[in-house]
């Protein structure tokens, strides 16, 4: 058994998801396999018994207790004591810290959210509140529930929480300085550089994406460059490729190099969060590193399987976490698929280097792709050509940038380098946002067809390369599962042509309606929510619109105009349509004529839109879709209606009926929708109607 970790770590890992999803079931779909491959092979009897073993384990294991008994808290009150590890603060004067501490009385340690309007706490502060948590919940925008379950964090204290004491740092530790290091290290970066280079920069560098507007984030995303923006792997073993080339040069001993790169890797790890991407790769890195001491060969799917097995048993909810699962797929794709497939060819002149260089991309890519189309709403279709070309520029620009911030940021010397990353940086995102306003470089993933036919297609390239241990047999597998996806999104996408989809959108009593047909589609903001433009880009990016010309505005905002101007960057707007006169003075949105009046009516793919300050009437297909304000008269018997706002009067029977008021006398039931946004209503040519929730269950 050449490689025993190979057979124990990822098993392990595929257990806690096996069993995450199917619980009881798991044990049996493993035991099944494990004799399956039994029966056919029974030459490799240790390597399924071992494994098996691992995954069994982890199924036992896929619950954390901790995070059991803290969610045993939420709706009680409590008195919590814990410091201050995270710290993100907001322009309006909130601020959200994440604190490591005790629930005093039960004894019980816990990671909290704390959400108050004080942005003045320090990071190490130890802080005591009481009030009552809640349990931390998911949203369209946003799966907070996933996201903080990786970082041990289950319950959520929020604006009304009394703090009762408050002890600032006495002493400063080593992540202390580490972080007020890093903080300062990105004012000097941003007051050296221009606000969208400098922002790239700090992101390059320390992960912190705050500073960066949407559109720089989307057009690096689409490029299938935006790795970059989250420390990684990739940053890590840049480092240690440098160290590690300079000890050489020094001529300095194993002992004495692997000491250096372990102490270096582990700053680089406090300095950048501790991120699950950043823990995997040093891992890696120090398991290669030792290999030289005891004179063996690093082998890089035995140090992955390894780092997954460590992160795993440190948190069993890591499997929920996005970076954990592209970190992983990135590691395998660069360091043994790759490898694997581009293994023999020739590299003799530079064509020959760059078309291997190509297809390693391209292997990559497809290693990444599975996790790409299930934790994102857009895929780059052009990852391995702009990583083989713009990520090289990224690389200069973080080492400039490393050499600016190691004179500290405010040296004459770094100002000159700061200046010369700031072109660089201007140059990448000129490229970024040609790249991404195209329609070919990027694909929706939100298709039920597409995942079911990936996934399908990721077991079958497994089993044809057990099976056959051949590279062209899983080259043509992969290459047919890839034309099959496209084939099979582009058949539902004609079936659904004709299909009229109108989706409520917002959060409470809010709502905005978006209204595509294909690939087109319009936004109609009824009641101007601060945070509405978020949800239409993210409805729009998801379901693979490539044309939004109108946006109408029932309650104009100046700072609602403001957010969609960044937002639909890609979009290309023609026109903006105020429906309410204000004497506030309205910003423009750019490439996009403004019009003001009182009512819109619209022809749209066949639908009639009837568009007023409270109402909108669509009708297609002979059916009525009506949204309206409680407080308007409802005349006739909409096929759909939607309320938003108060909602206590009797409304009409209708066939559809969405309540956005969570404080009505109406109950949810098969036709009967309350305090729920986020629903996409389709009316088909034939019109039949279906409503389809965009988060959690389908209806």
């Amino acid at each position: 058994m050449k490689r025993p970790a190979l057979y124990i770590g990822i098993p392990y890992a595929l257990g806690l998801l096996i069993a995450s999803k199917f619980d009881i079931l798991s044990w049996g779909v493993i035991l099944l396999t494990a004799f399956g491959i039994l029966l056919y092979r029974r030459a490799v009897w240790k390597y399924v018994l071992l494994s098996t073993l691992s995954c069994l384990i982890a199924c036992c294991h896929h619950e954390d207790v901790t995070g059991r008994r803290q969610a045993d808290f939420a709706g009680r009150e409590i008195v919590f004591s814990g410091q201050i590890t995270e710290k993100t603060a907001y322009s309006s004067g909130y601020a959200n810290y994440v604190l490591k501490g005790i629930i005093q009385e039960y004894d019980v340690s816990a990671n909290i959210e704390l959400f108050i309007e004080d942005d003045t706490l320090s990071y190490g502060d130890t802080v005591t509140v009481s009030g009552i948590p809640k349990l931390i919940s998911s949203s369209y925008l946003f799966d907070s529930e996933r996201y903080t379950s990786v970082k041990n964090i289950f319950l959520r204290f929020e604006a009304d929480t009394e703090i009762l004491e408050i002890q600032p740092l006495e002493k400063e530790t080593l992540r202390s300085i580490i972080y007020h290091w890093r903080e300062r290290m990105k004012e000097r970066i941003l007051s050296h550089m221009d606000t969208d280079t400098g922002a790239m920069l700090t992101a390059m560098l320390f992960g912190d994406k705050s500073s960066l507007d949407y559109s720089a984030k989307t057009a690096l995303y689409r490029t299938g460059i935006g790795h970059i923006l989250a420390v990684s792997g990739l940053h890590l073993d840049f480092l240690a490729l440098c160290v590690s080339w300079i000890l050489e040069q020094c001529k300095a001993g194993r002992k004495f190099s692997f000491l250096i790169i372990m102490i270096l890797c582990g700053l680089f790890v406090i300095c950048a969060g501790e991120t699950v991407s950043v823990k995997r790769a040093c891992i890696m890195i120090l398991l290669s590193q030792s290999a030289k001491l005891f004179f063996r060969q690093a082998n890089s799917f035995n140090s992955l399987s390894i780092a997954v097995l460590i992160l795993c048993l440190e948190n069993p909810f890591v499997i929920h976490s996005a970076a954990f699962w592209l970190s992983c797929s990135g590691a395998f794709g660069i360091g043994v698929l790759a490898n694997f497939m581009t293994k023999g060819m020739k590299t003799k002149t530079p064509e020959q280097k760059f078309l291997k260089n190509m297809i390693a991309f391209f292997w990559v890519f497809v290693a990444v792709l599975p996790a790409s189309v299930l934790y994102f709403r857009e895929v780059s279709l052009i990852s391995p050509l702009s990583n083989a070309l713009i990520v090289p520029l990224c690389m200069v620009s973080m080492l400039i940038g490393v050499l600016g911030v190691v004179t500290g940021g405010s040296q004459p010397f770094a100002e000159i380098l700061f200046s010369a990353d700031n072109s660089l940086n201007h140059l990448i995102l000129k490229i970024s946002n040609l790249l991404a306003g195209q329609s070919w470089t990027h694909a929706s993933s939100d298709s039920e067809v597409l995942l079911f036919v990936l996934y399908s297609g990721v077991m079958l390239v497994i089993c044809c390369q057990i099976f056959t241990r051949n590279k062209k047999f899983t080259s043509i597998s992969v290459i047919l599962v890839m034309v099959t996806a496209c084939i099979s999104v582009n058949i539902e996408n004609f079936y659904q042509s004709g299909d009229l989809k109108i989706a409520v959108l917002g959060s409470a009593k809010n709502c905005l309606l978006a209204v595509r047909q294909g690939s087109d589609a319009l936004l109609i903001d009824i009641t101007g929510e601060s945070y509405a433009p978020n949800y239409g880009v993210t409805y729009l990016e998801q379901s693979g619109v490539r044309t939004m010309k109108n946006l109408y505005l029932c309650s104009p905002k100046a700072k609602s105009i403001q957010r969609y101007d960044e937002y639909l960057t890609f979009f290309s707007t023609n026109e903006l349509w105020l429906l309410k006169e204000t004497e506030q003075k309205m910003p423009d949105l750019s490439s996009a004529k403004t019009y003001l009046t009182d009512e819109k009516e619209l022809l749209f793919h066949g639908a009639k839109i009837r568009i007023s300050q409270k109402q909108v009437e669509i009708s297609y297909a002979d059916r009525l879709c009506l949204c309206t304000n409680e407080s308007t008269e409802i005349s006739g018997i909409p096929d759909i209606l939607t309320v938003y706002g108060k909602s206590q009067n009797i409304l009409p029977e209708c066939g559809l009926l969405l309540i956005l008021d969570e404080n009505t006398c109406y109950l949810p039931d098969s036709h009967t929708y309350v305090n729920e946004n986020n629903l996409e209503i389709t009316i088909s040519k034939n019109g039949s109607c279906r409503v389809r929730r965009l988060y959690g269950d389908s209806e």
